[in-house]
C-alpha cells in the first residue's frame, strides 16, 4: 500500500501529480486566509496604545544609542536569527533612504564563532561571549525568542545588562512574564511562531524606516 502522500507507483509526492492541483490550491488558499485572519486580530492587539507606547520606547532607546555613537547588538534563533541578520543589513546598508552606514552585529552571523563558542562554552553561551566581546556601555541588544525561554538568548540579556548595555527582548506570549529579563520586552499576543515572527520583522522595519526618515546616521 503505497504512503498517503506518495502517487502510487510513481515515486513522487501526490501534490507533483496534475490531478492534486485543485487540492492543492484549495489547500494554500485556506492557509493564507487563515493567516489574513490571524493578522486581522493582531493587528488590532498590536496597535493598541500600550503596546505602540512599548515599541515607540524600545525604538527611541536605538536611535538614541546610534545618534550617541552606539552599536545595535541582535541577536535569536533559527527564523529570528534570519531576522537579525536583515536588521542588522538594514543599518549597515540602508532601509529607504540613502544614509551613512550604521554599526549593527548580529551575534548569530557566522557559524564558526557559534560553534566555537557552543563547543567550548556550551550553546548557553554562544550569545553571551557575542556581547562580552563586542558590547559596550551606551549600545543596545535587540534578542529575539519566540518562546521567550530560549537560554543562549536569556544568557546574552543577562551579559548585556552586566556591560552597561540597554536591553530589548521581542518574544510571544509564552514570554509575556518575561519583564525582569530586559529593560524593554515587546511581547506578542500570540503562541503561533509564524504570525510572532512576522510581527517582530514589522517592528524592525518600523525602527529602521524612523532611523533612515529622521536622518540618523547622515554625514
Amino acid at each position: 500500500m503505497a504512503d498517503q502522500g506518495i502517487t502510487a507507483g510513481a515515486g513522487r509526492p501526490a501534490f507533483l501529480d496534475p490531478a492534486s492541483h485543485d487540492a492543492v490550491v484549495e489547500s494554500l488558499s485556506q492557509r493564507q486566509a487563515d493567516g489574513i485572519a490571524a493578522w486581522a486580530a493582531l493587528s488590532a492587539a498590536i496597535a493598541e496604545p500600550v503596546m505602540t507606547e512599548r515599541v515607540a520606547r524600545a525604538g527611541h532607546a536605538l536611535v538614541s544609542s546610534l545618534a550617541a555613537g552606539g552599536t545595535l547588538l541582535v541577536c535569536g534563533n533559527g527564523g529570528s536569527a534570519s531576522i537579525a541578520s536583515h536588521f542588522a543589513a538594514e543599518l549597515v546598508g540602508k532601509c529607504i533612504h540613502d544614509r551613512a552606514p550604521l554599526p549593527a552585529i548580529n551575534l548569530a552571523e557566522s557559524p564558526t564563532v557559534m560553534t566555537a563558542i557552543a563547543n567550548d562554552y556550551g550553546h548557553d553561551q554562544t550569545f553571551a561571549r557575542g556581547v562580552a566581546a563586542h558590547g559596550r556601555p551606551g549600545d543596545v541588544l535587540v534578542a529575539m525568542s519566540t518562546s521567550g525561554r530560549s537560554r543562549n538568548v536569556l544568557e546574552g540579556l543577562s551579559q548585556a545588562r552586566a556591560h552597561g548595555v540597554t536591553t530589548v527582548l521581542m518574544t510571544g506570549a509564552a514570554g509575556e512574564q518575561m519583564h525582569d529579563s530586559a529593560d524593554h520586552l515587546l511581547a506578542v499576543p500570540s503562541q503561533d511562531t509564524p504570525r510572532i515572527q512576522e510581527v517582530h520583522l514589522l517592528w524592525m522595519h518600523v525602527w529602521c524606516e524612523a532611523i533612515d526618515v529622521l536622518g540618523y546616521g547622515t554625514s
